[in-house]
């Protein structure tokens, strides 16, 4: 009898569990599908964007060749080169668990950055990634910046953070990437227009004459400042749309698993519950025996 009764609260346990991860699996699920019409408008601005940003580098850069020709580059280099030569790295991971290995993931991939990056300052949003940071932080120093960020993002949010890009002249971020509903990746990625080599990739196909007011200098600060903002918010909602990819497939993993332990506890309370009926049938032959032979 007590085999039965462990067998049977394992069995409630084994079903709140499995109810409670189809509840998860069924919240992320909604939350992935809202989040992805979001994340899909967006991306369009953010390409086509991107895109003139690469055209007005690719026309300072041909800018940059006629000066070199008349011995002015120099010049014009130091004027543009910021006075910061520090590297920022923003690492965005959840402020939850639940999520499978998607957490692990992005720490596999810091871990590379700390060796590559020691001295970058590393801003990290998600108490998890908070929390890795701050083990982190009694074994070696680090230049770590936690940053609080709610699960609905914002600008008022965002704001003062995009405010740190003008004190660094290298941005990093290292997030999950989405892919589709079942992969997703982590990259490093910097946040900013393509290197030099990826626009003369592109000065081929790129033709026509261009008039800039007031400079092209100045007109570039102006939209990389507007343009870095979107594709900060537009890689933080890439996050938010892998993680809940993440836990939707983690959820549903769980619910299986309970499933079909579920089942094997019923086939294990059925034998041990067939084992004591047995029991008790033998023992009422024995005895129905016993008064067989006395008689």
């Amino acid at each position: 009898m007590p085999r039965l009764n462990e067998i049977k609260d394992q069995q409630v346990v084994v079903q709140t569990v499995g109810d409670f991860a189809n509840s998860l699996q069924q919240i992320a699920a909604a939350r992935m599908v809202k989040l992805r019409r979001t994340n899909l408008a967006s991306r369009r601005f953010v390409e086509e964007a991107t895109l003139i940003l690469r055209e007005l580098h690719l026309e300072r850069l041909q800018q940059w060749e006629k000066d070199l020709a008349r011995g002015r580059l120099a010049k014009k280099r130091r004027r543009l080169t910021s006075s910061s030569t520090q590297t920022a790295i923003f690492v965005i991971t959840s402020n939850q668990g639940l999520c499978g290995s998607y957490n692990n993931e992005i720490f596999d991939r810091v871990d590379q950055c700390l060796k590559e990056f020691p001295q970058a300052d590393y801003y990290v949003l998600g108490r998890k990634g908070q929390n890795y940071f701050n083990h982190l932080k009694l074994k070696r120093p680090i230049n770590y910046y936690p940053y609080p960020l709610s699960e609905a993002v914002s600008l008022a949010e965002l704001q003062p953070l995009i405010g740190m890009f003008f004190y660094y002249q290298q941005i990093y971020l290292i997030y999950s990437h989405y892919l589709n509903t079942a992969t997703r990746q982590v990259v490093f990625v910097e946040l900013a227009v393509p290197h030099l080599g990826e626009i003369e990739a592109e000065k081929i196909k790129t033709e026509g004459k261009y008039l800039f007011e007031p400079s092209i200098d100045e007109l570039i600060d102006q939209v990389s400042e507007r343009i870095r903002y979107a594709l900060f918010r537009q890689q933080i909602l890439d996050s938010r749309l892998s993680l809940y990819t993440a836990q939707m497939v983690a959820m549903k993993t769980a619910s299986d698993n309970a499933g079909t332990l579920l089942t094997d506890l019923k086939l294990a309370y059925n034998k041990a519950r067939r084992k004591l009926v047995d029991k008790k049938i033998s023992e009422v032959q024995a005895g129905r025996s016993l008064w067989e032979t006395n008689d």
